[in-house]
């Protein structure tokens, strides 16, 4: 029981709830489920254009990510009838700017679309962490938890 306890505050004090770091290792896979989705339709749809495959594959591991990040990074005070809703909107603007940007970078460097499609992936994830925390979360530290949590119950 002991070394439960002390790993998990350990890892609270390296990956705190709502930090960069904690949506960094969720994000990690849920950007690895995406990259092998759209690996995957990359591969089987080799004349669907790219935009649409990065944004079929951004669209169904977005539900995903909704949920990783609910439990793991952030915290369940809100309720789903908030967060999900809510999130349609940064998933959405963000599936439509990362298929945009990725459409772009793959007609000016076609020969170097995967690594490029790591760094889309990592400029929007900052992007979408930064949404995610202030607007669709409202996160606020584990010390400041304290505000009545009344009508947050799903």
């Amino acid at each position: 029981m002991t070394t439960d306890a002390n790993s998990t505050n350990w890892f609270a004090r390296l990956a705190p709830r709502g930090s960069l770091q904690r949506f960094g290792i969720a994000g990690g896979f849920n950007s690895g489920a995406f990259f092998l989705l759209w690996e995957l339709l990359m591969a089987l749809s080799t004349d669907i254009d790219i935009r649409y495959i990065w944004g079929f594959s951004w669209g169904v591991t977005g539900v995903m990510a909704h949920f990783v990040h609910r439990h793991f990074t952030f915290n369940a005070r809100k309720s789903v009838r908030w967060t999900l809703p809510t999130a349609v909107p940064v998933y959405g603007a963000s599936l439509v700017g990362s298929s945009m940007t990725i459409g772009i970078l793959s007609e000016a460097f076609p020969d170097n679309i995967r690594w490029l499609g790591l760094a889309n992936l990592l400029a929007w994830g900052l992007l979408i962490w930064l949404a995610m925390r202030v607007f669709v979360f409202q996160f606020q530290s584990e010390s400041t938890s304290h505000v009545s949590l009344e009508g947050q119950v799903e």
